[in-house]
């Protein structure tokens, strides 16, 4: 057996948790010379049929939408660069839709080998309202997922 991920994905909402999967995956990157992938997710519109009445999306608002898209794709850049150095490439894209199923459809889509991402490590009623998009990630992911909670013993970096 193999275990060398040739394409590594990383999912980020910008959290600070979320970008805490990053030392996880420039060590990754670095150890196995694999391919980064980082997207964001943002949430799907509302079906103009589910809004309240007298609520209308106007051409106006997919303006805003375009703006909003091409400042997540920058910050994404941004985050590649932080965190993963700039000499190295970074595929950046940014998707609409729900999280977990396009984080897993992306991973499938393209052929990624692993998935680092990181869980709030939510429990009880929070975990219930919330849901867990790292669960479902690891649940429906065509490859392995490495999840970093966000408490825990850190490796060193010696």
């Amino acid at each position: 057996m193999n275990i060398r991920p040739k394409k590594i994905l990383w999912p980020t909402d910008f959290s600070d948790l979320s970008l805490k999967a990053g030392d996880f995956v420039r060590s990754y990157r670095d150890t196995f010379d694999s391919d980064v992938h980082l997207i964001h997710v943002c949430a799907p519109l509302p079906n103009p049929d589910m809004l309240p009445p007298g609520f209308e999306l106007t051409v106006s608002d997919q303006g805003v939408l375009d703006s909003l898209l091409a400042g997540a794709h920058t910050r994404l850049r941004q985050v590649a660069d932080e965190h993963l150095g700039s000499a190295s490439p970074v595929a950046c894209e940014v998707l609409g839709g729900h999280p977990w199923s396009q984080v897993c459809e992306y991973a499938g889509r393209v052929g990624i080998d692993l998935i680092i991402l990181t869980t709030h490590g939510l429990t009880g009623l929070r975990h219930l309202l919330i849901g867990s998009t790292a669960e479902r990630v690891v649940q429906h992911a065509p490859c392995p997922v490495l999840t970093v909670k966000s408490v825990e013993r850190d490796f060193t970096t010696e």
